[in-house]
């Protein structure tokens, strides 16, 4: 297969093999909790950055930062929602069988107040929100004790994330760590 056509976007963008190769690695990535959904930037050196561009620049991928609470910041690629559209619209699973996926261990979860639980809680929904794009907008948090954010954030149950790309609404916000899942699934608030 030389070309495809993502026929929903606007001057239906043409993508070659090396492109579609690209959105299927992106993809892999989603499902490592570690990575938080996104194809790593050491990972993304393996690519011509005119290709990403590309990608970027058709609303296919977005570029994401997530800061850890000692400073790190995990810079990547992950796919937007119009990509998974699109390829799925033209035939192509980007699924593969046995998609890597991280082992929960056992930990103790401290003593967070209700509040802290609720925010945790909170939290989770935004990200299932399909219009936000799997992150909490800092504005639909703002509203929160800023303390109790920042002793979750200290803890590790959250991580402040920031996204660019011409189909990212919302740039700045949150996500929930593994430690977080794991809280909500011991406490019933997540059945799978």
């Amino acid at each position: 297969m030389e070309a495809q056509v993502v026929d929903s976007h606007p001057g239906a963008t043409l993508l070659n093999k090396k492109h579609l190769q690209a959105l299927q690695d992106i993809y892999k990535f989603s499902g490592i909790r570690r990575y938080h959904g996104m194809l790593p930037e050491k990972h993304a050196l393996l690519y011509d950055p005119g290709l990403l561009d590309y990608l970027e620049e058709n609303s296919l991928i977005e570029e994401g930062t997530v800061i850890a609470r000692c400073g790190s910041q995990l810079r990547g690629y992950r796919l937007t929602d119009t990509a998974r559209r699109d390829l799925r619209k033209m035939g192509l699973d980007l699924t593969e069988e046995g998609q890597i996926e991280e082992i929960p261990t056992d930990q103790d979860f401290g003593e967070l107040t209700k509040e802290q639980i609720n925010i945790i809680r909170d939290i989770y929904h935004f990200i299932q929100i399909k219009k936000f794009n799997g992150i909490a907008p800092k504005h639909e948090v703002e509203e929160y004790d800023k303390r109790d954010m920042k002793i979750l954030y200290d803890l590790g149950y959250i991580l402040y994330i920031k996204l660019k790309g011409k189909a990212v609404r919302y740039t700045k916000g949150y996500i929930l760590t593994d430690q977080a899942i794991r809280l909500l699934r011991a406490q019933g608030h997540i059945l799978t």
